[in-house]
Formats: C-alpha cells, structure tokens, sequence
C-alpha cells in the first residue's frame, strides 16, 4: 500500500523478516558510496503497534548514497516511503538535517541544486534546513507538498506536477514563504 512496484522492490532490495527480532517487518536497507551496508529502516506490515524499529546504530548517513547521482539535483524528503517517487531522493530519517552531518556535508560539496519537499508539519524545520544550504551557497528549490498529505500519498504525477511548480528559495525570500 505504500506504493513499491517490483521494480522499486528490486532497486532498493527490499526485504522482509518472517522471525528474528525484526518479525513481520520489510526491511529498507541503505549502502554507501562503496556498496556496504551502512543503515536500515524495518517498518511493520502486520498490526503492530510501533510502525517502525530501526537498529541502534547512527543515522549520520547518506542513505542509499550508492544510488545518488551527485551530477544531477537531489531532492530531499522525509523517509524512505517519501524517498520511492524518483531516483536521486535521499531520505533524511526525519525531519531535521544537522550542518555537522554527513548528509549535508556531502550536499555542501557535490549537490548542484536541491530540492526539498517535507511534509507541512515540518515547516519551520525546513525553513531551518534552507537556511543552514543557502548560508553555504547551495541552490535550494523548495517543493510544496499538499497540506495534510505526505509525499507518498501523493501520485506519481501529481508530484511530477509539484516538483515542476517548486520556487527557489534565496535569503530574501525565504521568510516571505
């Protein structure tokens, strides 16, 4: 229901857990620059009551870097279901991105332009994600997801539509948004 194709299935080897610790749970890994294994995201797909079970080890990642394609724009979302609707979308495991990741770090110097689309609850967060690229000197296009809806709920299209409406976003204008 949250919008994997086969396709998707195979690209992000998505898997699942029939017992263990992560029982009932698919299983979003993500690999560095060099191919390992640096993160994975478990999300249920039975009734369980916390949808999500990540392992402890640290989300200062680039997730899925080795499918990233720094010569083209990135865009940033929220999660990894956000992160399924185009290639070159790089989930930022929540809705905060610390000027001392490696996440931006890496954005501050390989991205050309950026787009960032999280969802409306986390607007002054991604004001403050803006801000923090622009002081660096990134390009920043901010997409408007719908009010209400995150970037998965929306179709394919639908985003393509927003993603060519998106503004870009310059000190000037950042607080007139």
């Amino acid at each position: 229901s949250r919008g994997f194709s086969q396709e998707k299935i195979l690209e992000w080897k998505v898997g699942y857990c029939p017992s263990g610790e992560y029982k009932g749970r698919i299983i979003i890994p993500s690999f560095d620059d060099e191919g390992d294994v640096s993160y994975f995201v478990s999300r249920t797909y039975e009734k369980d009551w916390k949808k999500y079970k990540n392992p402890k080890a640290s989300k200062d990642i680039v997730f899925n870097d080795l499918l990233i394609d720094w010569d083209k724009p990135i865009i940033l979302v929220e999660g990894v279901f956000d992160a399924i609707h185009e290639k070159n979308m790089i989930p930022i495991l929540g809705s905060t991105l610390s000027e001392r990741s490696d996440l931006f770090q890496k954005i501050v110097e390989k991205a050309k332009k950026v787009f960032i689309a999280l969802d409306p609850d986390a607007y002054k967060k991604e004001l403050d994600i803006i801000s923090s690229l622009i002081k660096y000197g990134v390009d920043v296009w901010k997409i408007e997801v719908p009010e209400g809806k995150d970037l998965n709920d929306i179709s394919k299209y639908e985003y393509q539509r927003l993603k060519m409406a998106a503004v870009e976003v310059r000190f000037d204008t950042l607080f007139s948004m």
